[in-house]
């Protein structure tokens, strides 16, 4: 019985120095989570703990529409994305990490309005205003180039389209409001609105018809 609690105990000490590690490399540059730490980004807590449905509210997705998520990891916003858009709708994940989009394709269980691609948010092989939202949320910060990947996401938006940010204080990426802010805008969008408090919001960007 003391080797499975001494195993357990190890386990968990190795858990929460590579999360430690992660976190202080993160701070010195850009690093997405692992796709191998993908499974602690998933589950009714996880979900709870980073108000998954607030979010999709705040993003404010309808039935029918076309939709674009930045870095969905393993699906934590875009499978519950995919049933608010309904079948006459569709959404579309990019990542940059093989493993997460194995991850995710795995928990779809082949939704027919899901598809998950692996590309680089720099430079987007997806046509030009093609979605009606894009939204990317915990995931700029994660981006090398910031700027380039907002001008992607201005160019396959529709005119009239929604780029939504969500930022969540402690994510070791995290954005403030006014870097959210001065980045969209410099890739073309106007703020429409900015939804929640500065350390847990989501700000609302359209692209100009």
């Amino acid at each position: 019985m003391m080797i499975i609690v001494w195993v357990v105990v190890a386990l968990l000490v190795a858990f929460a120095l590579v999360n430690v590690y992660w976190r202080y490399a993160s701070r010195r540059g850009s690093h997405p989570c692992p796709s191998w730490l993908a499974w602690t980004l998933e589950g009714r807590f996880v979900a709870w703990w980073t108000a998954t449905e607030r979010t999709l509210d705040r993003i404010g997705l309808r039935p029918g529409q076309r939709v674009l998520e930045v870095g969905p990891g393993p699906g934590r916003l875009l499978i519950p994305a995919a049933a608010r858009v309904g079948p006459a709708g569709q959404v579309v994940g990019l990542d940059v990490q093989q493993g997460m989009i194995d991850r995710l394709l795995r928990r779809t269980a082949g939704a027919a309005n899901l598809t998950a691609v692996l590309g680089n948010a720099e430079r987007m092989e997806l046509a030009t205003s093609s979605f009606d939202v894009v939204y990317l949320a915990a995931v700029l910060g994660e981006i090398p180039d910031r700027a380039a990947a907002l001008a992607e996401c201005f160019r396959v938006l529709r005119p009239g389209g929604r780029l939504s940010i969500t930022e969540i204080a402690g994510d070791p990426h995290f954005q403030s409001r006014s870097t959210v802010r001065r980045l969209a805008e410099g890739a073309g969008f106007r703020q429409s609105e900015v939804l929640g408090r500065w350390y847990s919001f989501t700000a609302n960007f359209a692209k100009p018809a």
